[in-house]
């Protein structure tokens, strides 16, 4: 406890670690008697050095003589790794502090240490220090030269499948994700079985078996529809267990529709219940239909003033404990905004429906009618695609409108493309169609940045995760920076010590600046609004911002800080409309379009209803997308 450890370069607590690290090397002594543990300590200060992290007191003459130390050090820990053998592994492994189980078996790894165990010690040493197998599988070396006794370990280790999934399923970053290597004897079929006997352990992890249920097949992890379908049965009965024991929260949303409010729209949020009422004498005041149908965009707030969809999971949404909880990398990200959002939309469908009812109408009319409504806004060429007036049941209406859906989206992919809709050369090309290749009639349509320093200041003005946004003087009124320069007056002097070193490197290079009153505020505005774009949406919709951000862009994108895509969807778009739709992105989403067309639909009536409910939902969306996209497309003509 309280030894120097190295993490990482970014670590912010590398200074307090050099504060200890100075008292241990200004008291060394070569003659001393070090253990273990002692020679790894010295060795992560010497990484602190590698990698460039000094106190600033240090002089040239400290340096070297700490240099000098480092190195003497680096010689006796080699010498007593290159020692280690069958007798003393385990005293040592006894020893062995725990933030240096990753550094032992990283550095036996290197200098080959391992070769001098037999595979009877070994064997023995993973049976008696099983938590050891975390680290010893970042090894390549070592589990290449004991793959058979590793395999044979795994198969009966209870954590096995967890280590399994963590590699192959789990969503991290790579900075994060732990690089495990199994042996190559462990084939595919006894992954699936350690991973199915995993399923009916009694202490199972639900997040595990979640994992499991999501997964996708990969050259290294191969799951059969038996195994998925237990791991889906026993999430369920977790989830009950859950539900039984009342350790759960609720998301509550409801949805009216009043006959005497005047006003569009009422929200009431109270005691955890969303509450939306629109009113019924602000619908009669709507004649036209495709005005009525708008109302998904201005009043329903299926989309943005950019006409980006706002339905879509956003990360910037999510809260901290949504972004680290375990989830599969094959999963639609989900969290509480979303589910809300989710339920809103749905209900607005039917709110609306019934209204569209009281005046011998229905949402597949409205739907129609816009469809007349975009085709006008085309020269020389003409959408083929109608929801037919139908009694038929929602499962066939499914198989109905399913393929038509499909249709609209090819069409548009020629119009793009040509400019003109060949129906022949549909019917010729069986091909299925991926809607985040749909080309937009715009060559410049969204845009976006992976650049290190957009992100980096994404990060500092808009993160909840941001150092700089929590002052004495507001605490935590603010969750971003940005809120907090923007409505408040905020001055140096309200910074704490540890934040006016970055505050002052960001007025040096222009994205803030200081008055004569020392009062900070924001300099690059449209730089750092683009930002605050970014990080609502990930991208944004060029032509539906203001001519001087746009050359703000158009200068960026020159530069090579923001990419341009031209398709009719945002890639967060489509990866929604795929969660509806396919598995092509995502294993937990609805799947649609594969499991009607090829029959693999459940047998409920009531749930064919609340399926078609969702296609209608797609629908709409897609029209609003491409009355958009035929808009900026004559903008550009």
């Amino acid at each position: 406890m309280g030894r120097v450890v190295f993490y990482s370069k970014e670590d912010m607590a590398s200074k307090h670690s050099l504060i200890k690290a100075e008292k241990i090397l200004d008291n060394y002594s070569p003659d001393a008697e070090f253990s273990i543990n002692d020679l790894l300590e010295i060795y992560n200060i010497q990484l602190h050095f590698d990698n460039n992290l000094f106190l600033p007191k240090w002089s040239v003459h400290d340096m070297e003589g700490y240099q000098t130390t480092l190195k003497n050090n680096w010689r006796l820990l080699k010498e007593r790794l290159l020692t280690i053998n069958n007798e003393d592994v385990d005293a040592t492994l006894v020893s062995l502090e725990y933030p240096y189980h990753q550094q032992f078996w990283r550095l036996l790894n290197t200098l080959k240490s391992y070769e001098k165990l037999s595979d009877a010690t070994f064997k023995r040493v993973l049976y008696k220090h099983s938590r050891h197998i975390d680290f010893v599988l970042s090894q390549r070396n070592i589990v290449k030269r004991f793959d058979a006794t590793i395999r044979e370990f795994l198969l009966c280790y209870k954590s096995s499948a967890e280590l399994l999934l963590t590699q192959f399923e789990e969503q991290k970053s790579d900075k994060d994700r732990p690089n495990y290597h199994f042996p190559k004897s462990l084939d595919l079929q006894d992954k699936e079985g350690i991973i199915s006997a995993y399923l009916e352990h009694e202490d199972a992890n639900l997040n595990y078996v979640r994992l499991v249920e999501n997964s996708k097949d990969s050259n290294n992890l191969r799951l059969s529809g038996k195994t998925r379908l237990k791991a889906k049965r026993r999430s369920q009965e977790m989830n009950n267990e859950i539900f039984e024991k009342g350790h759960a929260w609720s998301i509550r949303v409801q949805v009216g529709l009043h006959k005497d409010q005047e006003e569009p729209v009422k929200y009431k949020y109270d005691k955890g219940l969303y509450e939306t009422t629109y009113g019924a004498k602000f619908l009669d005041r709507i004649e036209d239909d495709v005005e009525l149908f708008s109302m998904f965009k201005h009043l329903f707030q299926y989309t943005d003033d950019t006409s980006m969809i706002l339905l879509v999971s956003k990360r910037s949404e999510l809260d901290v404990l949504e972004r680290i909880s375990l989830k599969s990398k094959n999963e639609y990200e989900i969290g509480e905004a979303f589910t809300r959002k989710e339920y809103l939309s749905f209900l607005q469908l039917h709110i609306l429906n019934s209204y569209l009812e009281s005046k011998d109408s229905k949402i597949e009319n409205l739907i129609n009618v816009f469809m007349v409504h975009v085709n006008g806004l085309i020269e020389g060429a003409e959408f083929v695609f109608k929801i037919r007036d139908s009694k038929a049941t929602y499962l066939e209406r499914m198989r109905t409108v399913l393929p038509d859906v499909d249709f609209l989206l090819r069409q548009y992919q020629l119009l793009a493309e040509d400019g003109l809709i060949d129906l022949e050369l549909i019917h010729w090309s069986s091909r299925p169609i991926a809607i985040e290749q749909i080309k937009s009639q715009s060559s410049k349509k969204y845009v976006y940045s992976e650049d290190n320093l957009i992100l980096q200041l994404k990060h500092l003005f808009f993160s909840d995760q941001s150092h700089l946004f929590y002052t004495e003087k507001y605490k935590s009124k603010y969750n971003n920076l940005f809120d907090l320069l923007t409505k408040e007056k905020i001055f140096m002097e309200d910074f704490a010590n540890f934040q006016k070193g970055l505050i002052q490197n960001m007025i040096q290079d222009g994205y803030l600046c200081i008055n004569e009153d020392k009062q900070v505020s924001i300099e690059r505005i449209t730089l750092v609004y683009i930002i605050r774009e970014l990080h609502r949406n990930e991208g944004l919709n060029f032509w539906r911002y203001p001519r001087f951000v746009r050359e703000e862009l158009d200068r960026m994108i020159k530069e090579g800080t923001f990419i341009v895509q031209n398709t009719l969807f945002t890639r967060e778009e489509a990866r929604y409309l795929n969660y509806y739709l396919n598995k092509r992105d995502c294993t937990n989403g609805y799947d649609l379009r594969n499991s009607y067309l090829h029959g693999t639909n459940t047998l409920s009536e009531e749930r064919h209803k609340h399926d078609y409910y969702l296609l209608l939902k797609v629908i709409v969306l897609i029209l609003l997308k491409i009355e958009d996209d035929i808009r900026i497309g004559k903008l550009n003509n």
